[in-house]
């Protein structure tokens, strides 16, 4: 009887894990087979205090409600976990885990938890209730993120994910579907039902393997122990199909998904979307390498080598709103000032070069330019004194070349003059 005990117990883990793989793959027929296994509450129904209001979603760990808390006047989420899940241990045990982490948790980036309670409904989380969508759907919705949105998305979400390792819980199931957006673009995490609190020794959690097989780390498929390394794998693969539109790992069966993840090196982002920038690209085949000590050690780790991508900078963040990031141009910015900066070096490079040319007597300065400058420079006295003793001490022309020279114009004259003077100021 222990042996068909432990078998079945092996057996629903491996549901567990299986059920979240078949939503993916198939969202009608695992929602489909969640709403015929629940208990829907109706709305209207009273639970304690709250007041259903409508049934926001199926998850494979209960059912979520929009309900309003009548004591407290404001509009809350209750997570329901039926009563034929509750019978189950490993159903109950990990929708408490979810409760105590949660509870742990006090940060911006993470849906608060207001209250455990059990009721004939089930047990029930009751939860902070925002407005807005899970990543997973915005990218179903809408398809692959610009690379300056998808920075600035995980820059924020790996805000939270550090929070969260700070207070000793690793989430291991951070895949789109558990990233919240809200309407004014606040990131919120969620569902941390297969959490792992550091501080809690349960020898019963040695060996198992929880996740999501399309986003499970290497030593989760192993079942080793994890740590922050094994959310920063599954950030790492949630942002290469954020970015690209696809997984990388995608197999038709369970078992050579597991070995994709554990043996397979991934491929480059950039051949399914071909704008994904080289420097994005290292990050993200850094964060999902197979080897935890060659990822990114920490989430403070992977969000400041996206912020080093010059995509985004931080500005100063206010006491309101500490994870305030702004989209800047950098990389227009950068380009103009290159371009300036190169053309003021040409240029002076251009006038030192014309500048020792001139000085060396290399670069023959115009005609017009030296009669002028010799013109400038010679006193107008000695140019009249010169004149006439140079008139004298030459031999009368022709008359036939006199008259020739005075018939032509004005202008002309007055060159020639200038240009006999120049020849006497210079000596030649």
């Amino acid at each position: 009887m222990s042996a068909k005990t432990n078998k079945a117990d092996k057996l629903q883990s491996t549901v567990i894990i299986s059920d979240r793989f078949a939503e993916r793959r198939s969202p009608a027929s695992a929602r489909s087979a969640s709403e015929n296994s629940a208990e829907p509450l109706e709305p209207g129904s009273l639970v304690g205090r709250y007041l259903t209001l409508s049934r926001v979603g199926i998850g494979g760990m209960g059912v979520v409600y929009r309900a309003h808390d009548t004591e407290l006047n404001r509009t809350v989420a209750l997570k329901v976990l039926p009563p034929h899940l509750c019978k189950h241990p490993e159903y109950l045990r990990r929708f408490r885990t979810e409760a105590r982490a949660q509870a742990r948790l006090n940060s911006p980036y993470v849906i608060t938890l207001y209250e455990l309670m059990e009721h004939p409904v089930g047990e029930i989380l009751v939860l902070e209730y925002v407005e807005g969508e899970t990543l997973e759907k915005r990218l179903r919705h809408n398809g692959p993120m610009s690379v300056s949105e998808a920075v600035r998305t995980f820059v924020q979400t790996l805000r939270g994910v550090e929070q969260i390792h700070q207070a000793g819980v690793v989430h291991r199931d951070l895949k789109p579907s558990n990233i919240f957006i809200t309407r004014d673009g606040q990131i919120k995490l969620m569902d941390f039902g297969i959490a792992r609190i550091l501080d809690n020794q349960d020898p019963s959690l040695k060996g198992t393997m929880v996740g999501t097989l399309l986003y499970i780390s290497p030593e989760q498929i192993n079942g080793r122990d994890t740590d922050c390394r094994s959310d920063i794998y599954t950030l790492g693969i949630s942002l290469f199909e954020v970015v690209t539109g696809r997984l990388p790992f995608e197999r038709r069966s369970d078992y050579a998904l597991m070995h994709a993840h554990v043996q397979e090196n991934p491929p480059s982002p950039k051949e399914y979307q071909r704008r994904v920038p080289r420097e994005l690209e290292s990050v993200i085949l850094k964060a999902i390498a197979k080897d935890p000590d060659r990822r990114y050690q920490s989430a403070a780790e992977f969000r400041d080598a996206l912020l080093g991508l010059r995509l985004i900078e931080r500005r100063q963040s206010s006491a309101s709103d500490p994870g305030n990031i702004a989209l800047l141009a950098h990389g227009s910015e950068t380009s103009a000032q290159r371009i300036w900066g190169g053309a003021l070096v040409d240029l002076a490079l251009v006038g030192m070069a014309l500048m020792l040319m001139v000085f060396l007597d290399l670069y023959p300065m115009p005609k017009k330019s030296l009669e002028s400058i010799a013109v400038k420079s010679t006193p107008v006295q000695k140019i009249k004194n010169q004149m006439p003793a140079r008139a004298s001490s030459r031999t009368p022309e022709p008359a036939l070349a006199t008259k020739k020279i005075e018939t032509r114009p004005e202008a002309v004259k007055n060159r020639r003059d200038k240009y006999e003077s120049l020849r006497d100021a210079w000596g030649s």
